[in-house]
């Protein structure tokens, strides 16, 4: 992995009304240097391997940013505001941040019209779909999201006039 940033900082929270997430910041000039600016996609190393999350970068305002991690994602491990974190950001191989579901890898093969729409997606909403399908159990369930949502995104094109 390409190594884009290594600093000692403390972990934050956001403050409650924007969730009480934690969450590491950088200053506007470091997310500057990355290849996609604010859009780039980022591995956090946390304390030398002891916590590896894939991360985007939001604005905090103020000329600062900011990545969140979320509780789901300490497994286990107790992480406390304040806490002193030795950092290394890396850029995600993976430009989605996610891997794509079975089900919509099999309808992306399978249906030509779901490929194109697939094509046209932002990367953030190709993240939005494989999130839903990640949190469903049943395969029939993922394959009607999959449906509706791509026949929604296609609405969506043909109301813009781009399908």
């Amino acid at each position: 992995m390409q190594e884009l940033y290594r600093f000692d900082t403390f972990l934050e929270m956001l403050d409650p009304l924007r969730g009480s997430y934690r969450c590491v910041v950088f200053d506007k000039k470091v997310v500057e240097t990355f290849p996609k600016k604010s859009r780039t996609r980022i591995i956090l190393d946390i304390d030398c391997g002891t916590l590896q999350i894939q991360a985007g970068i939001q604005s905090f305002g103020g000329g600062k940013y900011f990545s969140m991690i979320g509780k789901n994602k300490l497994n286990g491990l107790t992480y406390e505001m304040g806490q002193a974190i030795a950092v290394i950001v890396y850029l995600d191989p993976n430009p989605l941040g996610v891997e794509i579901p079975e089900v919509v890898e099999a309808l992306l093969s399978q249906e030509d019209i779901i490929q194109r729409v697939w094509n046209q997606l932002s990367d953030g909403r190709k993240r939005t779909i494989c999130h839903k399908v990640h949190r469903i159990k049943s395969i029939d369930k993922q394959v009607d999201t999959c449906v509706t949502f791509f026949e929604e995104e296609r609405q969506k094109l043909v109301d813009k006039g781009k399908w």
